[in-house]
């Protein structure tokens, strides 16, 4: 896994094991990260043979692309799709709403991804629910991020340690407006979401509407929570067209 650190943050992306041998030798290696429509990439000096690989035109959001014109690593986290044909090789673990954030040109170090060690009970609670997980930085602090794909459905979590408890964010699902389609889907949503003990609607920092959930420090608590909170995402996901908002 590698972890690719700018300013006070980070994130992290997970190689398919066919490909960990080309990073041999090469990490930890600087460059900087290029925003290109609704794409981050950056140059690196792996060199990975895609002659055996089928190059795709069309990619899906938070996968992780080689593109060998440039040595590139590529993720993709909107609608906008590859200048000329990329290969998958792997994963991006984490919100999608980070690498909206991520400024053109902004030099990062890329390096081997260490789990942050007082986070692992926690991360054994979350693994057997099916996520890859990691401990990237978030504003200078380090959290958990976790990613799985239920059939087509892309459910991405931040966990936030605490000493009382932890606070879980999902990826955002609308953005804060007053339209009256909105408010109908806002309240579409609700229905789905208040069901649960754990989930709640909720406003992120960056003022979306998203899924939401808080839970002590008890291992079948934090279980229990973040298998409701996985599972309130995909039915909303599956009642609304969620990616069109996004």
């Amino acid at each position: 896994m590698l972890e690719v650190e700018f300013e006070s943050s980070s994130f992290t992306l997970d190689l398919d094991e066919i490909f960990k041998v080309a990073l041999e030798g090469k990490v930890p290696f600087k460059t900087k990260l290029t925003v290109w429509k609704e794409e981050v990439y950056f140059s690196t000096p792996v060199e990975i043979d895609v002659s055996n690989l089928k190059g795709q035109l069309r990619v899906k959001k938070g996968m992780l692309f080689y593109w060998p014109l440039e040595k590139s690593f590529c993720i993709f986290y909107g609608i906008s799709q590859p200048y000329s044909p990329v290969y998958q090789i792997g994963l991006y673990i984490g919100l999608l709403s980070k690498l909206k954030a991520v400024k053109d040109g902004v030099e990062a170090t890329v390096k081997i991804h260490k789990i942050h060690e007082p986070y692992s009970s926690i991360i054994d609670i979350i693994k057997p629910l099916g996520f890859k997980v990691s401990t990237p930085l978030h504003e200078g602090e380090r959290v958990i991020e976790a990613v799985k794909y239920v059939k087509d459905v892309r459910v991405a979590l931040r966990i936030h340690v605490e000493d009382y408890g932890i606070y879980i964010e999902g990826e955002p699902i609308l953005p804060r407006e007053r339209s009256p389609e909105t408010i109908r889907l806002v309240e579409k949503v609700d229905s789905v979401v208040s069901r649960g003990r754990y989930s709640r609607l909720d406003l992120s920092e960056e003022g979306w509407i998203t899924i939401t959930s808080f839970a002590g420090r008890g291992e079948r608590e934090i279980f229990n929570a973040i298998n409701e909170m996985s599972e309130a995402y995909c039915k909303v996901a599956k009642s609304i067209k969620i990616q069109e908002y996004l």
